[in-house]
């Protein structure tokens, strides 16, 4: 037979088979079942007629603008300074329940257009967290929320506190550019979620189905011989590559009490298939690229469902430049409002020698672990790389479960946990969907803005090479999602400050790192114009200069971010740089008593602003050794203890 060397291949590493029997998770207390089972809506709840509204100081809405926007005068006031204006109970008593929804959301929308708004939103009705009822959901590692409490995993993205805002929207289209996908799967029949897909593959041998170009995405499968790709290349069985990427973002009906479930649960999946066997070929992916899009494809039907969001987990170890119509494509369906999401490669280098990862306008995705790992052994990393999403890791067990830390998705025959930056790019390009199911409007540069903002910065330890932003977080604009990011900048921001400050000076490596720092975390958190500040103190420092020549910028650094930042994100700012004042201080037992007291009085006031909880036993025993005058060394241990239970709650 001859050997084909297709341009592109399949970006999958290792792949093993769930052998587990499928149990449907019970809680115990049958209360509880009942509670977390219970379905919900598909969209969010709120009071209908009601908006919440914050005008920016000194504005109010007038009487005309009452009348213009159908509402009656904001007379209840919030906590927060919120006023809840009402569309008349005489109007909403002649609405259908739709109809009702609708002109809600159309007022909130009108509302938020204004210049002299800050923020309208509907009143939410709020519940417990939602988990779906599909019984493997439970061995999902990577979609729980995120920590390393019950039910939490350190390296999940927060799919069930996610699902309380958004289960997604059938009008956002995800396309999963791939090798096909199984329709007859049991947890794809039926399912809303699987719409009319492309097979983009010309050649007969790659296909493997018989014909050539068709709307028939249907996966026949991709194993090859020994050498039948090329010479010496090794034989493959079946790899159902993108059925099980589409499980992940969602093509099954989640919350059907079968199988796995998906990252949203409402999206519409759609199967582009351009790998087959020995992978697929630069023309076939360019095309299915544009047709996802909705661009024309010469000879083939223009797509009537265009994707919002397309997901390639697949490459070839070339730069991007040496595939000038691979970037041409990208460009094309970008510019037609569709996100591209990459996997980032499986050879443990840097994804610039890699394509799709290395162009331009692409969302690249490395593969972190159970922990919250880059997972070094085949993640590719670098520069390239925006943000870091579970792919899990087949040789480890850090749950103790018994299984492998594989993602877990559905494939021929059942389902199997496979590992790869393929497993992670899918969560990436499902929580996107989900997203713009909240916020349509999102451009693909918006969303890989608002995934970044969102992500959970990594230390050096959790990714010892480039990986992004950090790791993927379903929870979007949440304050306490930015919380932990502003707390960890304050409180580098804190041993900077301290250590510049008072003679031992904090080692210089240890502040150029904490600079570094500094610049990644405040770039993750939003801010704007600290790079000058940033670049002046490490050229003073690695010129040679002592430390307390840097503590101008520093001090400049504190007054640029709390202008910047309000609300929770400015209390949880200002508690990390006492909390690393102190700690600083209390490792060189150079903070004075009186001022380590103070800042302990502020540290408290700063963390209930900030909604945390469970500090004051630590706090209170820190007073006491300070009061009976012990050295500040001697409240290092409570110190570090806040840090660790701050940096816990989410």
């Amino acid at each position: 037979m001859k050997s084909r060397v297709p341009a592109v291949m399949i970006a999958l590493a290792t792949f093993a088979f769930g052998c587990a029997a499928a149990q449907v998770q019970e809680p115990t207390p049958e209360e509880v079942r009942r509670l977390l089972e219970l379905k919900g809506p598909a969209e969010a709840l709120f009071v209908p007629g009601e908006v919440i509204v914050k005008m920016k100081p000194g504005s109010r809405l007038t009487a005309t603008d009452l009348s213009r926007l159908g509402i009656e005068d904001g007379i209840q006031v919030t906590s927060g300074g919120e006023l809840i204006y009402r569309i008349a109970p005489s109007v909403m008593a002649t609405l259908s329940p739709a109809e009702a929804r609708n002109r809600t959301l159309a007022v909130v929308q009108a509302l938020k257009a204004r210049p002299d708004v800050e923020y309208a939103q509907p009143n939410y009705i709020l519940g417990i967290a939602r988990t779906p009822n599909d019984p493997r959901f439970s061995e999902q590692w990577h979609y729980r929320n995120n920590g390393t409490g019950p039910g939490q995993s350190p390296g999940g993205i927060s799919l069930p506190r996610a699902w309380d805002k958004s289960i997604g929207s059938s009008s956002i289209v995800v396309a999963v550019i791939d090798t096909g996908i199984l329709p007859n799967h049991p947890d794809i029949v039926g399912s809303p979620n699987l719409i009319a897909g492309f097979d983009m593959i010309r050649d007969l041998a790659i296909a493997n189905d018989g014909d050539g170009r068709d709307n028939n995405p249907t996966d026949p499968g991709d194993a090859v011989a020994a050498n039948e790709c090329s010479p010496g290349s090794p034989a493959r069985s079946n790899s159902w590559h993108g059925t099980h990427v589409a499980g992940t973002i969602g093509v099954g009906k989640t919350d059907n009490g079968i199988g796995v479930a998906g990252v949203s649960w409402s999206v519409r999946v759609q199967a582009v298939r351009v790998l087959g066997k020995c992978g697929g070929t630069n023309v076939d992916i360019n095309d299915g690229i544009r047709w996802a899009a909705g661009l024309p494809v010469p000879g083939v039907p223009v797509n009537p469902t265009p994707a919002r969001v397309i997901n390639m987990s697949l490459g070839a170890r070339e730069p991007c430049s040496m595939t000038p119509a691979t970037q041409a494509a990208i460009n094309d369906a970008v510019g037609s409002g569709a996100a591209v999401v990459v996997a980032a490669g499986n050879d443990a280098v840097d994804a610039s020698q890699f394509f799709p990862a290395s162009c331009n306008n692409v969302i690249t995705v490395a593969a972190s672990d159970y922990r919250g790992y880059l997972v070094t052994r085949y993640s590719n990393f670098g520069p390239t790389v925006e943000i870091m999403a579970p792919g899990g890791d087949v040789l480890r067990d850090d749950d103790g479960d018994g299984n492998n830390d594989g993602v877990l998705s559905m494939v021929q025959g059942g389902y199997a946990r496979y590992n790869g930056t393929s497993m992670a790019a899918p969560h990436v390009a499902g929580v996107a969907a989900l997203w713009l199911a909240q916020t349509p409007g999102l451009t693909p540069a918006q969303l890989l803005a608002e995934l970044q903002r969102n992500a959970l910065p990594r230390t050096s330890t959790q990714c010892p090479k480039p990986c992004g932003a950090g790791l993927l977080s379903a929870l979007r604009g949440e304050p306490s999602t930015l919380r932990v990011v502003n707390l960890n900048l304050g409180l580098n921001l804190g041993w900077l400050q301290q250590g510049a400050a008072f003679k031992p000076y904090r080692p210089i490596p240890e502040m150029t790192a904490d600079l570094e720092r500094v610049r990644a975390t405040a770039a993750t958190a939003g801010y704007a114009g600290y790079n000058a500040l940033v670049d002046n103190a490490l050229r003073k420092l690695l010129s040679g200069q002592p430390a307390n020549n840097a503590l101008a910028e520093i001090n400049d650094l504190i007054r640029l971010f709390q202008r910047q930042a309000t609300g929770i994100n400015l209390a949880a700012l200002t508690l990390g740089i006492e909390l690393g004042v102190l700690q600083q201080g209390a490792r060189n037992d150079n903070r004075p008593i009186s001022m380590a007291i103070a800042d302990l009085g502020r540290a408290r006031t700063f963390a209930a602003n900030a909604g945390y909880q469970g500090y004051d036993g630590y706090i209170n025993s820190a007073l006491r050794d300070l009061s009976a005058n012990q050295p500040v060394r001697e409240i290092l241990p409570e110190v570090t203890d806040l840090i660790l239970l701050f940096q816990g709650q989410f």
